[in-house]
């Protein structure tokens, strides 16, 4: 068995990621309840929109033979938020899926997040964090999470779409960013049609609008660094529309 630390700030390929449920709380969480308690109390002033809904923080997290291992633990957002503004160097590891969807016209599909929502004004594939409703057996399910979000965010169904068979990896410090990338049967302009459609009836109303990327600099200047390591990966990096080819032909 090949363990190793996780690849810092480049595209690789993944087999898998196996996260295993710690009924506990996690450890860092613990040694910071009233700080995070306060950061909240700070937050909910400031934006007092934000849900402090359960997620799954992780510790731990390796490489092992292709396939990226760890724990996952139940928490607040309040104690992620906390993190990521006051200590992002402990060990606490946010993982997240993201679904790159591309049309049959070779575009990809990306969302801008609404004015009151965490990350407002940023441009990503749909994603989000991993929640309970991802866990299966002890385990959190990545996959389905990627699923989950592109529905939730667009309307679409991507158990209907070609999917890669590889996943894709980015990491920057403590934050990862597991990609799959699927294509869609149908072009851009009637997609864009169909997910404007599905903004405007939602009832959330966390996504503001889609964006159309054919090239690296498409997305704009509020792209987050993990989406545009993928964007550049895909239309840029050599073998990347390759290997998709190869994965979706079998």
């Amino acid at each position: 068995m090949t363990v190793s630390r996780i690849p810092l700030n480049r595209v690789f390929s993944l087999e898998a990621v196996r996260l295993r449920v710690d009924e506990g709380e996690h450890p860092w969480q613990t040694a910071e309840r009233e700080a995070i308690a306060a950061h909240w109390a700070r937050e909910q002033i400031e934006r007092p929109w934000l849900f402090n809904g359960t997620v799954m923080m992780h510790r731990d997290l390796r490489l092992v033979d292709g396939t990226i291992a760890g724990t996952s633990h139940r928490a607040p957002y309040a104690a992620l938020l906390h993190w990521v503004k006051t200590q992002p160097e402990a060990d606490v590891w946010h993982l997240f899926g993201s679904a790159v969807m591309l049309s049959s016209d070779n575009a990809m599909l990306l969302i801008r997040m609404a004015a009151k929502t965490a990350n407002a004004g940023r441009v990503y594939a749909p994603a989000g964090s991993l929640d309970e409703s991802d866990i299966r057996d002890g385990q959190v399910n990545v996959e389905g999470s990627i699923l989950r979000e592109a529905m939730e965010e667009t309307g679409c169904d991507l158990t209907l779409a070609a999917a890669e068979k590889r996943l894709w990896c980015w990491r920057r410090g403590r934050r990862v960013a597991i990609f799959r990338r699927f294509r869609l049967g149908q072009p851009a302009a009637l997609l864009v049609e169909r997910i404007r459609e599905h903004i405007r009836t939602d009832a959330e109303q966390e996504i503001e609008d889609v964006v159309v990327v054919r090239a690296p600099g498409d997305a704009g200047p509020t792209v987050t660094p993990y989406m545009q390591a993928m964007i550049d990966f895909h239309f840029a990096a050599p073998g990347s529309q390759s290997s998709w080819q190869a994965d979706e032909n079998g």
